[in-house]
Parts: structure tokens; C-alpha cells; sequence
């Protein structure tokens, strides 16, 4: 951009000004803010912290001398890659630019002066649109994590529930009877009642759910004969929580430990152990 305000006003200065001195004076201030733009370009560290104010340096004389109004829409260019990460030389640009066109035709220049402005903020929508672009990007990513996250956390504390639950399962087999275990089953789930039958050998080996007696009845082969256990709850909502049915599934099964088989193999349902 520099190099093009370069050719700009060089070729103003040897095709529309007139006056000699005035024509030698703006070529080499042209020549001279192009060598600093280079120097500025190629070795940046030499002229850190007014890198951003040469431009107004050579580019305000410039458009004065050469008496152009449209010259004043060159002192827009450094605010183009300074604004907004540098707010200084914007205002530089926008008051020297106002100052100019007040100068060159008068109170009009003033309302020129707003389109200067926009000139000047046109270029900062497109970098806030994508900064905006990155942000909502950028939060999407951090929703999608965080639903992750919490999907992860509560299979994590489901697990930790399960383990928990089937450890003080497993300190049940501690009891001495049948009974006992049951008993205890019933405690910690906090059942209305647990009931052994005994099922005969066709009997169907699947769960069965009674929501008029609020029953979960579960099939057990020992290794003599069939039982099913019958686990009695206090309101039809606990019968489809699959966390309780999976665990009262595991407690049923677990009476293998205790109950090989009963002593006279009946057709009919009969109860052998009720707590």
C-alpha cells in the first residue's frame, strides 16, 4: 500500500502540479517515505514504535502540497492495518483527513469527513466478523466438549453407583441362610417382600414384570430344578428403573450359592421361602 501512495503522488506531482519547486518537493518526500517503508519493511526492529506513524510523517505534506482533494482519502491507508489493534493512528488519520478536506473546499469537507470514517472502519467489520466467526467456533467446541465431559461423568458415577451397590451385594453372601440373604436383599433395596417358588422344569426362563401386583419375578435354574424369585416393590415406578431390576437380576442369581435344588420336584408353583 505504501508503494502504490508512492506511485500515486509521484505521478501527481510530474503530470498535474504545475509549479517546479512544488513538484521536486513532493517527489523527494515521496522518495524519502518510500525508503523508510522499505527500511521498515526489510529491518522492523529499528523502527519499532513509530512504524505506525511514518506514513503521517511523509503522507500529510504530501496531500497538502499537492492540493488534491481526493489526495486526503491517502491518509486512510495506515489506519487500514493499524486499526483496530491500534486505535492511535486511526484517530491521526480520521482528525488529518477532516482537517485537509476543511481546508481544501471548505464546510462540505466536514461531511466527507464521514465517509473517511467509514472508509476507515470498513476493514475492521471483516476482521470482527471472523474474529466473531472463530469465537462462536470456538464455543460450539467448548458446548461439545462440555456435553462430552458430563456424558462421561455420569456413565463414571452410574459405574460408581453399580460397583458400590455390588459390593454390599457381595458382603450379603456373609449371611449364613437363604433367608438371611434374602432378608438382607430386601433391607437394602428397600422391598415390600421377596418370595421363593419353585417353577417346573418347562417353565419359561424369563423375567417377568406384574404391574397390577407390582412384582419382578425372576427366573433361577439351580442345579436341581428351577425357582423363581419374586421381588415384591412399593410403588409400579421402581419396575422400570433398569438400574434396580439389573441388580435385583444379580442378587436372584446369586442364591445358586445357597440353594442347590428343593427336596420334592412339584408341578405347581409352591412357596419355599417368603421374608
Amino acid at each position: 500500500m505504501r508503494f502504490l501512495l508512492f506511485c500515486f503522488f509521484t505521478l501527481h506531482a510530474l503530470f498535474y502540479v504545475p509549479e517546479y519547486n512544488t513538484k521536486g518537493v513532493i517527489i523527494v518526500l515521496s522518495a524519502l517515505y518510500i525508503s523508510l517503508s522499505l527500511v521498515a519493511h526489510f529491518y522492523p526492529w529499528k523502527l519499532r514504535g513509530i512504524s505506525n506513524y511514518i506514513d503521517y510523517v511523509f503522507v500529510l505534506p504530501l496531500a497538502l502540497l499537492s492540493k488534491e482533494p481526493m489526495a486526503v482519502f491517502a491518509l486512510i491507508v495506515p489506519a487500514l492495518y493499524t486499526f483496530p489493534k491500534d486505535i492511535k493512528p486511526f484517530i491521526v488519520s480520521l482528525s488529518s483527513a477532516t482537517a485537509l478536506l476543511f481546508l481544501f473546499i471548505g464546510t462540505k469537507g466536514l461531511l466527507f469527513s464521514l465517509l473517511v470514517l467509514a472508509l476507515g472502519l470498513s476493514p475492521s467489520s471483516i476482521d470482527l466478523l471472523r474474529s466473531l466467526q472463530k469465537e462462536r467456533r470456538y464455543i460450539a467446541k467448548l458446548r461439545e466438549a462440555y456435553r462430552s465431559v458430563q456424558h462421561d461423568l455420569l456413565i463414571l458415577e452410574r459405574e460408581k453407583i453399580e460397583k458400590e451397590r455390588l459390593i454390599e451385594v457381595l458382603r450379603l453372601l456373609d449371611r449364613d441362610t437363604p433367608e438371611e440373604y434374602l432378608r438382607g436383599i430386601k433391607d437394602m433395596f428397600n422391598l415390600k417382600a421377596i418370595k421363593l417358588l419353585t417353577l417346573s422344569e418347562n417353565s419359561p426362563e424369563k423375567v417377568l414384570i406384574d404391574h397390577s401386583n407390582m412384582t419382578f419375578s425372576v427366573p433361577v435354574s439351580l442345579e436341581h430344578g428351577k425357582a423363581s424369585v419374586v421381588f415384591y416393590v412399593n410403588h409400579p415406578a421402581e419396575l422400570m428403573d433398569e438400574s434396580l431390576k439389573e441388580n435385583l437380576v444379580q442378587c436372584a442369581k446369586l442364591l445358586r450359592l445357597y440353594i442347590s435344588g428343593f427336596e420334592d420336584n412339584l408341578s405347581k408353583e409352591q412357596i419355599k421361602i417368603a421374608v
